[in-house]
């Protein structure tokens, strides 16, 4: 249904931002009418789908098989690959994978059949997961950067697939690196840590029956890499207001908001951030407590048209 001004009755509105609850789940669409300026809010049931594609994500791997001289370090060539039965090297292939948008409950994934991974053809679960790729705006993973994207990727070359669409990467490993001194920066740390969603206990030989085709092991290996991106997310959202190099939603949603999580409702504080040039004011995000430089001001720029929100 259509947002009608309450004062003019007109239909040309302009979105003002998304108005947030402390859990992160969406309560009003905020509007201005382009008319008369009347600033009204309605309810909305579905907020995820003014934010960007914020894709969350875990892929889970077959293990490579290889012939070794014994268990201590050494050099493996590739000439030590088990081939399958035509020949091919294909040491390992993608078994599963795990998917949420933020804030979305529904978690989607996909794993290979018996007789996929007997023949170690992940070209169908493939082109599932490439598919929410292609509509992500930014995609979120524990060592994502380094593992989960280059891993897809050399799969998705292997069967001569375009690459997705551009988009965003955050790596929740590489801001526990960065902004922390955890123990440790494993996400089943993290979660234990901050007892949050924590990951399923598992066991190698759980891989083993996988790729050996095991329907009842291969549904507990889907399950498992389910909960990990429950766990991710919660994760994600604990750092957040840590990440200094969060893609900017404002950019992308085309509003003035929260760069980290888009709400609009913001606080201007007593601080000041200076550089060898110039001196900002620092805000901070009343939904996610992020905080950030909004508005130069020195001798030369002294007029903002952004305006501080009462708390």
């Amino acid at each position: 249904m259509r947002a009608i001004c309450p004062k003019c009755s007109g239909t040309h509105l302009r979105k003002k931002g998304i108005l947030y609850s402390k859990s992160y789940e969406c309560n009003v669409q905020r509007w201005v009418c382009v008319s008369c300026k009347k600033q009204f809010q309605t309810p909305i049931n579905a907020p995820i789908n003014d934010l960007p594609k914020i894709l969350l994500f875990d892929i889970e791997t077959s293990p490579m098989e290889v012939y070794v001289w014994g268990l201590y370090k050494q050099f493996i060539s590739h000439n030590n690959i088990i081939k399958d039965k035509n020949g091919n090297e294909k040491s390992w292939y993608v078994l599963s994978w795990a998917a949420k948008w933020l804030y979305d409950d529904d978690v989607m994934s996909d794993i290979v059949t018996p007789e996929e991974t007997k023949e170690r053809n992940d070209k169908r679960v493939l082109k599932s997961i490439w598919k929410l790729f292609d509509e992500a705006d930014i995609v979120i993973a524990h060592n994502g950067d380094r593992f989960d994207i280059r891993k897809l990727n050399a799969r998705f070359i292997e069967h001569e697939m375009n690459p997705p669409t551009p988009f965003k990467s955050i790596d929740t490993l590489k801001i526990a690196r960065k902004e922390f001194a955890f123990v440790s920066y494993k996400q089943d740390y993290l979660t234990k840590h901050f007892k949050l969603n924590q990951k399923l206990s598992t066991e190698f030989q759980l891989w083993i029956d996988c790729i050996n085709g095991n329907q009842e092991r291969l549904d507990e290996m889907v399950e498992y890499n389910r909960h990990d991106v429950m766990g991710l997310e919660q994760v994600y959202l604990k750092l957040r207001p840590y990440i200094k190099n969060h893609p900017n939603l404002g950019v992308l949603m085309d509003m003035d908001v929260c760069p980290s999580c888009g709400c609009e409702y913001l606080d201007q504080t007593e601080a000041n951030y200076f550089t060898g040039a110039n001196r900002f004011t620092v805000y901070r995000c009343q939904g996610c407590k992020t905080p950030y430089i909004r508005h130069k001001q020195n001798s030369n720029y002294v007029k903002t048209n952004l305006r501080s929100v009462a708390k």
